[in-house]
C-alpha cells in the first residue's frame, strides 16, 4: 500500500513589525510587552519620540505593518494621515483627536488603498455589544459616560472633601476640555451614538485610589450598564488606566492572529464591521 499523503504543513505567517510612537506610560508598557514577547505575532520594530528625524519617521513608517500612536494629541493629528496615505493601519490611543474634526474620518489620507485607523476600548470595554445595539438603531438611543478619577489626574488644585463634578457634556467638548483623560469617551462615541450625542460626566473625588467607568445604554434593544474601576498607571499622574496598554497589545494579537477584538476601524470609505460611526 502507498504511503498516505502527508497533511499539508500550515505556512507560518510572518510577524507583524510594530512602530511605536511615543514612549511614555502606555508607549513604554506597549515597548515592554513587545520586547518581552508577550504579543504573539507582533515585534517591535522602530520607538519613535518628539526629537526623531525625518529620515528616521519615514524609514520607520515604510517598516512597519503597524504604527502605534501613544505620544499625544498632536502627534495624533501628524501620523494619521501620514500613515494611512502609505496603505498602513494605525493603532490610535490619543483618539480625542477627532474632536477637532466634523468628520473623524477627515483625518485620514482618503485614498485608495489607504490604511486604516485602529482605536482600541481602552480603559472600558463591551464596545462590541453597544456597537451592535447602535447597528440595530440610534434614532431612540442615548449613551452615557461617567468618568471618576482623583482631582488631581483633572488639574484640579483644590483641596476637596468631597466628589465634585467638573464636566459635563459631548463627548466631542469632553475631549477638547480634557485631551489627556478623555480617550475612552471617544472610543465609547465612536463604537456608538457619535461624538456629540453621546453624554459625558466627569467627577473628581478625592477618596478614588482607581479610576471608576460607568456607562449606560438605553434603546429599543436594550438597556446597559457597565462598570469598570480600573488600576492607574503610576507613571501616568493618575491619568491613564494601566489596561489601556493591555488594550492596544491585545488589538496588535488580533491583527497577527487575523482575527478582531471589540476594537473601533475607521476607514476612509464606509465604517466596517459596524465598529465605527459617523460623529
Amino acid at each position: 500500500m502507498p504511503p498516505l499523503p502527508s497533511s499539508p504543513t500550515r505556512p507560518t505567517p510572518a510577524e507583524l513589525e510594530v512602530a511605536v510612537v511615543g514612549a511614555g506610560a502606555i508607549g513604554g508598557a506597549v515597548i515592554e510587552a513587545l520586547e518581552q514577547g508577550r504579543v504573539p505575532g507582533a515585534r517591535l520594530g522602530t520607538v519613535l519620540r518628539s526629537n526623531s528625524t525625518e529620515s528616521e519617521i519615514k524609514t520607520a513608517i515604510d517598516a512597519a505593518d503597524v504604527v502605534v500612536e501613544a505620544g499625544s494629541v498632536d502627534a495624533a493629528a501628524e501620523y494619521i494621515p501620514r500613515v494611512t496615505a502609505t496603505g498602513t493601519d494605525i493603532v490610535v490611543c490619543s483618539c480625542g483627536v477627532f474632536a477637532r474634526h466634523d468628520d473623524p474620518r477627515d483625518l485620514l489620507a482618503g485614498t485608495p488603498g489607504a490604511g486604516r485607523v485602529l482605536v482600541p476600548a481602552g480603559a472600558i470595554g463591551g464596545l462590541d455589544v453597544l456597537a451592535a445595539a447602535a447597528r440595530a438603531g440610534t434614532s431612540d438611543a442615548t449613551v452615557r459616560h461617567y468618568t471618576i478619577k482623583r482631582p488631581t489626574a483633572l488639574d484640579v488644585d483644590e483641596q476637596l472633601t468631597e466628589p465634585r463634578e467638573v464636566f459635563r457634556g459631548s463627548a466631542r467638548q469632553a475631549a477638547l476640555e480634557f485631551p489627556r483623560t478623555s480617550n475612552a469617551s471617544v472610543a465609547l462615541a465612536l463604537a456608538t451614538l457619535g461624538l456629540d450625542r453621546t453624554e459625558v460626566i466627569v467627577v473628581a473625588d478625592p477618596d478614588v485610589g482607581r479610576t471608576r467607568h460607568v456607562v449606560e445604554w438605553e434603546s429599543p434593544v436594550g438597556r446597559y450598564e457597565l462598570q469598570f474601576e480600573n488600576s492607574v498607571d503610576p507613571d501616568s499622574g493618575g491619568r491613564t488606566s494601566a489596561i489601556t496598554a493591555w488594550s492596544v497589545a491585545d488589538v496588535l494579537g488580533a491583527l497577527a492572529a487575523g482575527a478582531g477584538p471589540g476594537v473601533v476601524v475607521l476607514t476612509g470609505g464606509r465604517p466596517v464591521e459596524g465598529h465605527a460611526t459617523s460623529p
